[in-house]
């Protein structure tokens, strides 16, 4: 059986407009914590954070006015590492070790995907993604014309990378559809929209077949990434058997270390982010700041899964990139970044047994500047400062959880929930205005997610 699902759910993305986001109690700028500052934006961008006083007198024309009146202003999230598509699996595969959950429910279920349904699980990702404060996504899965990630991104109105996945299985056909995703979506919308390559993982894509990715990967940036530069994302030392699998599946030696191994193939750069990240030697810490790659670490999955626990502190230590992410909905259930940071602090100072490691505010930035800067765009978001593109979250501080506030970092990591997001800005364009997502009719995408659920579940 077999549904046709429309994408009538999406209304109108609205223009990028002028908007004054007035007089919070705390704005978040990236030089650090600022109170009786309003923040004007114009033209996709912050065009200026000051008084309310100094921006009306210097701009008088018509905007539209946000009162931010005892709320705190932050950049909005960033969230390195998902599959937004396998929002339609949220749920279906509980308990099983990852190659298990894997091999046994997940790929069978994602065979039944149609393109079309791949869309509405993105689009129900994406809505609770801007619903919970995340304004930018990587998301890894896979592409059609008839439906996709990115399509589900530039309708909802998320800033994001999205990817189609290459298995050793469906290598060349892979790689024909990455070329094309590329030059479908790649830079859409003044480069809110962008596409990466994606070997899935090194257990399911051999040694020639990253390397093959690699050199397309080369190659796509010399015809369309002049100016948004075309990355590469993959899972890296997620599983305690990966190294294993890996030797046996491809008769490689892996003993130093995954990320050492991808170093050597010459795939592990300065333009990979590396999901997960759990298992790693003294050999893959060193690959991976030697590269300047980046980690994306999912806390939430990692525990659900049974995986292990990442060691960010160590790599932070070592001037490693780490950003913060969920994972999709079929492992962790939540695309919640807030609840992502939260177990990513205290993950760090629970099995370290130090209080003081992953503090509040390192634990915030790598939930936003460091996220940005591993999606190759720390230099026009994942923070608020004038010029830089206008992604902004105002959270509501009526809540008991928000009382008192002694400092805003504390709260956010620590207190906030995503329940607190009152209104989301992405690009210029309000997404989310008093807690309802503006760009999708949700009474239609219930009935669309709810018809499709029953043809899964069969």
């Amino acid at each position: 059986m077999e549904i046709d699902i429309m994408t009538s759910y999406y209304t109108k993305l609205p223009e990028p407009s002028t908007i004054l986001v007035r007089n919070p109690k705390f704005l978040v700028a990236e030089g650090g914590l600022a109170t009786n500052r309003s923040l004007l934006v114009d033209n996709r961008k912050i065009k200026m954070i000051a008084s309310e006083a100094e921006i009306r007198r210097k701009y008088k024309g018509d905007y539209e006015t946000i009162d931010a009146n005892g709320c705190m202003v932050m950049p909005g999230l960033v969230n390195t590492h998902s599959h937004i598509g396998m929002s339609m699996l949220r749920g279906y595969a509980e308990g099983l070790p990852l190659l298990s959950w894997l091999k046994a429910r997940i790929w069978p279920a994602e065979a039944k995907l149609k393109p079309k349904q791949i869309e509405l699980g993105a689009a129900l990702g994406a809505v609770e993604m801007v619903l919970s404060g995340t304004t930018s996504a990587v998301s890894m899965y896979f592409y059609s014309k008839e439906g996709s990630e990115a399509s589900a991104m530039f309708n909802v109105g998320l800033r994001g990378i999205a990817t189609h996945s290459v298995f050793e299985w469906t290598r060349d056909e892979a790689l024909k559809r990455t070329e094309e995703f590329v030059r479908d979506w790649h830079g859409k919308d003044d480069g809110r929209i962008r596409i990466a390559t994606s070997p899935h993982s090194p257990y399911t894509c051999g040694p020639e077949t990253l390397k093959q990715v690699e050199a397309k990967r080369l190659g796509l940036n010399e015809k369309y990434g002049s100016k948004y530069r075309i990355l590469n994302s993959m899972h890296v030392a997620e599983a305690t058997n990966e190294v294993k699998e890996i030797e046996s599946n491809y008769k490689v030696k892996v003993n130093d270390g995954v990320a050492a191994y991808l170093g050597r193939l010459g795939v592990l750069t300065k333009d990979m982010i590396a999901a997960h990240c759990i298992h790693l030697t003294e050999n893959d810490l060193k690959a991976l700041k030697r590269s300047s790659a980046s980690v994306a670490s999912c806390p939430l999955s990692n525990l659900k899964l049974g995986m292990g626990v990442a060691r960010l502190s160590q790599m932070m230590a070592r001037g490693i990139n780490v950003s913060i992410a969920t994972d999709g909905a079929a492992s962790s259930n939540l695309l919640d970044m807030f609840e992502a940071m939260k177990f990513a602090s205290l993950l760090q100072k629970g099995v370290n047994n130090d209080p003081t490691l992953m503090s509040a505010k390192g634990c915030f930035d790598a939930a936003t500047i460091n996220g940005a800067k591993a999606m190759h765009q720390d230099a026009i978001t994942g923070s608020l400062k004038e010029g830089k593109r206008a992604d902004l979250v105002i959270m509501q501080l009526d809540g008991p959880n928000s009382m008192p506030i002694y400092d805003p970092y504390n709260y956010l990591v620590f207190a906030a929930r995503s329940g607190d997001v009152r209104d989301v800005v992405v690009d210029g364009r309000i997404i989310v205005k008093d807690r309802q997502v503006t760009t999708v009719d949700m009474g239609k995408l219930r009935e669309e997610v709810a018809s499709a659920t029953e043809v899964l579940g069969t």
